[in-house]
């Protein structure tokens, strides 16, 4: 035999050994896949039991939620529709009440030189409008109460479920915080 032909020959006695294998190992799994399918069914076993759960009255309503920033704590007031929070009609809406929070982007804030600090906020179109303390945004009769220089907090009245309205805080936050 030369030996040119011997490297060959390994290879293709190697391959044949690892088919070999293959072949095996595939067959031992199709067996023991066939016992499988030809032991008897099993019998379930039933559910647990569903244990009652007394019924909980959360109590804690009238506290600050923790998920508020600490500014709207004082303004923010009661959280429930007490001596009916309603929406004022007779207001005259401002421009940027005609957008959705989610359709305005709040790019920065600018201070005039007595102090008073405007934030810009952007609206769909592009264009960019200023607002201060006690303007008006979105649908929700959102009232800004705070603007820091990544946010600008506001309290919105919204419907709650008892066909009444409630005070909600909300904030619109700079996308470069």
């Amino acid at each position: 035999m030369s030996m040119q032909k011997l490297p060959m020959l390994l290879t293709l006695s190697i391959s044949v050994l690892a088919m070999t294998g293959c072949t095996d190992r595939i067959g031992m799994a199709e067996q023991a896949m066939t016992d499988i399918r030809n032991q008897p069914a099993q019998p379930i076993e039933p559910p647990p039991k569903a244990e009652l759960v007394e019924d909980f009255v959360y109590s804690a309503s009238s506290q600050r939620s923790p998920f508020l920033p600490p500014s709207l704590v004082n303004v923010e007031g009661p959280t429930t529709s007490i001596d009916g929070v309603r929406p004022d009609i007779t207001r005259v809406k401002e421009p940027l009440e005609q957008y959705e929070l989610s359709q305005l982007v709040f790019r920065g804030v600018v201070v005039s030189p007595e102090g008073q600090r405007y934030a810009l906020v952007q609206r769909p179109d592009g264009s960019v409008a200023s607002v201060k303390v006690g303007d008006y945004l979105g649908l929700n009769d959102g009232r800004i109460v705070e603007i820091t220089p990544t946010q600008i907090n506001l309290i919105e009245i919204v419907p709650d479920s008892r066909a009444g309205f409630i005070e909600k805080p909300q904030s619109l936050v700079s996308p470069i915080s």
